[in-house]
């Protein structure tokens, strides 16, 4: 009796270590602006809405918090561009936030959102601002060139 007690305890025990060892963490997304610190991103910024332009872009991250970020109309890639600024940025584990050094409203109004990171992979960053408002939710997809 006390073997097969044993051996039923055994066995289960190997399922519970099995069951725990198969259970898979998603790992929450991280970013720390230590990552970004002189490295160059280019990339795209598409808006859910029909109405709004689509935007190539250009961020080279400085420092821990200053970025130069260039944007212009992803239609016509020889227009000049529509913003060339300096920001300071803050990063908070997975929130992107961008401020110009200057006091002027910037088209693409990139300074006016949050950005959640939903998407990090060593090249490639993907930020999502506004979501579920489909007038303004727009994403943010940066692969690293340097």
């Amino acid at each position: 009796m006390n073997r097969r007690i044993f051996s039923f305890s055994g066995l289960l025990l190997g399922l519970l270590f099995l069951a725990s060892s198969c259970k898979k963490d998603t790992p929450r997304l991280r970013l720390s602006s230590v990552e970004l610190r002189q490295t160059v991103w280019n990339g795209t910024l598409e808006y859910k809405s029909a109405k709004r332009v689509s935007y190539s872009v250009y961020l080279n991250f400085l420092s821990d918090s200053e970025v130069e970020v260039s944007a212009y109309d992803s239609k016509d890639p020889t227009a000049s561009y529509y913003v060339q600024a300096r920001y300071y940025y803050t990063l908070t584990d997975r929130i992107f936030t961008l401020k110009t050094q200057v006091d002027y409203e910037l088209n693409p109004p990139m300074d006016q959102n949050a950005w959640y990171l939903i998407r990090k992979e060593p090249s490639l960053l993907v930020f999502q601002a506004n979501a579920g408002n489909p007038d303004r939710e727009a994403t943010l997809t940066l692969r690293k060139k340097l």
